[in-house]
């Protein structure tokens, strides 16, 4: 496609987003990045990949000298480099050289030499979800890249292993370069890293769909038609939320859904709930490991967000096996909220977030197929999928055969 082409296509794109087509803000992203790479010669592709990496590391420097959050504190009005000198003592030449590269993507606004105000970006790149991501993903991943060429020639098949412990003497990345198997072991360490990364990582998964941009689970699916025949009575189970973190999707769900009846049940391992706060009248609390029997039988729906790619097969079939143990095969359902890849012309996002996996956990992001054929090995068979118009997200549903 020219670029005259795409052009147009970006000016009927916007129209569309801007009347409100819930479809055309995912589409419009994607094809900005195609007429960008339809305008950039080969070599401007290449340094712009090669560059990237430098962003990154000047926003982890503002957020950890906390350049960021004083600007936001100005609630809209200018500061200057003296000023964020003295506030954070950080060196002025250092503060200028940062500001320079985040003004330019757009991560602050430059009012003039040396003076620097908040805008939309930097309000939300100040946010604990945001926090979180930023330290999840650089302190972690920065790492992993770093030591990825020596991982990868000092292993026999100068390869990188793709499923965590299967075999057990093969060594993942994540473990040659952090001391831990995956990031879970980690995440679950009683060290100044492991704590921090913890909380990092529940304020990240928490404030995912904050913002109000994302496609809730519970709108993509349709929840009030599929749940209707939910029983009442004080001892049912509405929907168990397996291996839910901070709770974020179920209490939204009961937020959405007053009228749904029954119990509502948070499962996760004890140092997770314990970072968690109050919890809405009518949510419970549950620890519980999914790799071993699930303790509630016979409810409504059971739910599982972010949980699958983080683990290989064999290890799926573990977890959907717990669940499908526990479902009642006329009753219950299983809904798996989670990335489906296509076969060809995966979004940007899903595809990077397959390696995500890979890095972190030995875990992949799935197709229709492999989710049919991994459910299957469990005893389950895949009703339908409901997918959103961003980053191939989607909803399957499972029952149990």
């Amino acid at each position: 496609m020219t670029v005259k082409q795409r052009i147009e296509m970006l000016r009927k794109l916007a129209e569309a987003d801007a009347a409100g087509d819930g479809s055309a803000h995912h589409a419009l992203l994607r094809e900005i990045r195609s007429l960008q790479q339809t305008v950039e010669t080969p070599i401007e592709t290449t340094s712009r990949l090669n560059f990237q990496i430098l962003q990154n590391i000047c926003l982890r420097i503002a957020i950890e000298k906390r350049l960021l959050q004083t600007i936001v504190c100005r609630h809209g009005e200018p500061i200057t480099a003296g000023e964020l000198e003295a506030a954070t003592e950080t060196d002025r030449l250092l503060i200028t050289r940062v500001m320079r590269v985040l003004s330019a993507v757009g991560l602050i606004s430059e009012e003039g030499e040396e003076f620097y105000a908040a805008n939309d970006v930097t309000r939300h790149a100040v946010t604990p979800g945001a926090i979180g991501a930023l330290k999840h993903h650089f302190d972690l991943d920065m790492s992993l890249g770093g030591q990825l060429v020596d991982y990868m020639r000092r292993s026999p098949d100068n390869t990188i292993y793709q499923s965590a412990g299967e075999p057990e003497e093969n060594q993942t990345l994540f473990n040659f370069a952090h001391g831990h198997h995956t990031i879970f072991g980690l995440l679950s360490s009683d060290t100044d890293k492991g704590r921090e990364q913890k909380k990092s990582f529940d304020d990240y998964m928490a404030g995912k769909r904050m913002t109000g941009s994302t496609l809730q689970w519970f709108d993509l699916y349709p929840t009030s038609a599929r749940l209707a025949d939910a029983r009442t009575g004080s001892d049912n189970v509405l929907i168990v939320d397996v291996g839910g973190g901070p709770g974020q999707e179920i209490i939204g769900l009961k937020k959405r859904h007053p009228e749904l009846p029954g119990r509502y049940i948070l499962q996760d391992l004890p140092i997770t709930l314990d970072r968690i706060g109050r919890v809405p009248e009518g949510v419970e609390k549950m620890p519980y490991d999914f790799f071993t029997p699930q303790p509630v039988a016979g409810a409504r729906a059971y739910f599982l967000r972010d949980v699958m790619h983080n683990w290989s097969d064999a290890k799926c079939k573990l977890i959907l096996q717990n669940v499908a143990a526990a479902m009642d095969t006329d009753y219950s359902t299983l809904l798996i909220d989670q990335y489906v890849l296509p076969p060809i012309g995966a979004d940007l996002r899903a595809a990077e977030m397959d390696i995500l996996m890979l890095l972190h956990t030995g875990g992949i992001q799935r197709t229709v197929s492999m989710w049919e054929k991994l459910l299957s090995s469990a005893g389950l068979e895949l009703v339908k999928s409901w997918s959103s118009n961003s980053a191939s997200e989607s909803v399957l549903e499972a029952k149990k055969l």
